[in-house]
């Protein structure tokens, strides 16, 4: 109970309705807690656990790294062998054209550097976004936002943003000249897992060409394999100027990079230089765990783990009527419950049932299922055994 109230009264708090579980160990897809009870993680730490807790492969690179160094000096300025390995690995497995990397510690952080190479590739400009897209909570993250109620406490936000309807066609002739850049996700995770229509994107893809306004895809929480392929924009033939990732990347450490061609992102080093500075950026420790995740990705081909974890669930749970529809991207699944009581219901009972779920930022009447890639064919059956006896209840 004291640790509780220290965590209350000591931890600074993002809502009045934390979770309160109290995790002490997590190994594989399981989590223990302090009473010695073990869940099953079918969030994977909003996406971050790709590979799930404590995998030995990235293990052994931090313990590796750690044998050497932790830091030197800020992101940029040292030859670190982390750094470079990390890079040489994500250029053999993106287009060609996508071949600098940007190493930083958050997504937000990525959205930030976004928002500077726009204005240095196309100064003063304005900077264009799709509705109901979560890309973070810096200032300029928040000014993305297309949930005013939410935002309007952090007025004045960035000026100079347009947002455009997500899979609007008729929308995207407001993409005109002035604008530098434009930040979207092929899937929209907070919105319950809504996919980019192919058309659209390719409409999308031929506007900013014309107009050259950068093409930005946001794959922070879709990317390292989620979706059934490394990043989702794989899947549509269409090649962004600029790539964010991150979450998954690291494993469980922090790491984010922006990726685009040297010449975009070449843009922070020469106008004026100096433009975007990180402490901690590329870490030593997280890039090495980032090479060994990509690694380990790559070797046991866990992308095409997402489409069978996506067929399994989408086929068991599309059995029962109590489901509104079921919605996916990979391993990435939006169960829809029609309102905000039913899945705030299913939530409190799969926890009862030691599943840690998570509902989504934008869509809470939908229920999130984004369990690590590694999870067992035995795993499976027994989240979907606990699973059907929740939605019984209902």
């Amino acid at each position: 109970m004291y640790l509780r109230r220290q965590f209350l009264n000591q931890i600074g708090q993002t809502s009045h309705t934390p979770q309160m579980f109290h995790p002490v160990h997590a190994e594989g897809c399981w989590m223990r807690d302090e009473h010695g009870q073990d869940y099953i993680d079918l969030s994977s730490g909003f996406s971050v656990s790709n590979l799930a807790h404590r995998h030995p492969n990235v293990l052994k690179a931090i313990s590796e790294q750690m044998a050497l160094y932790l830091h030197t000096t800020v992101y940029g300025e040292h030859l670190q062998s982390p750094q470079l390995q990390l890079a040489q690995i994500l250029r053999s497995v993106l287009p060609e054209s996508l071949d600098c990397f940007y190493f930083l510690n958050t997504g937000s952080e990525t959205i930030d550097a976004v928002f500077k190479i726009a204005r240095l590739h196309k100064p003063g400009c304005r900077i264009a976004a799709c509705r109901q897209a979560y890309h973070g909570s810096t200032l300029a993250a928040e000014s993305l936002r297309s949930d005013k109620g939410h935002s309007a406490a952090f007025r004045p936000l960035v000026p100079g943003i347009l947002q455009l309807g997500f899979n609007e066609e008729n929308e995207l002739d407001q993409l005109v000249e002035d604008i530098g850049v434009i930040i979207l996700e092929v899937v929209q995770a907070e919105a319950g897992v809504i996919k980019a229509n192919p058309e659209w994107l390719y409409q999308l893809r031929e506007k900013c060409k014309q107009m050259n306004i950068l093409l930005c895809f946001d794959e922070i929480q879709t990317g390292i394999g989620r979706t059934g392929s490394l990043y989702a924009f794989q899947q549509y033939g269409i090649i962004p100027d600029l790539l964010l990732t991150g979450k998954a990347l690291g494993s469980g450490l922090p790491i984010s990079a922006v990726v685009g061609s040297s010449v975009h992102i070449g843009l922070l080093a020469s106008k004026p230089g100096l433009s975007y500075l990180s402490t901690f950026g590329g870490n030593p420790l997280s890039a090495a765990a980032a090479a060994a995740t990509l690694r380990t990705l790559m070797d046991q081909n866990l992308s095409s783990r997402a489409i069978v974890i996506e067929e399994f669930f989408t086929s068991e749970l599309k059995k029962y009527s109590r489901i509104a529809s079921i919605r996916s991207a990979g391993a990435l699944i939006s169960i829809d419950m029609s309102t905000t009581v039913k899945s705030l219901e299913l939530l409190a009972l799969a926890f009862q049932s030691k599943l840690l779920m998570e509902s989504f930022l934008f869509a809470p009447q939908c229920v999130r299922i984004a369990p690590p890639l590694i999870i067992s064919d035995s795993e499976l059956e027994l989240v979907i055994e606990r699973l059907v006896v929740c939605l019984k209840k209902l």
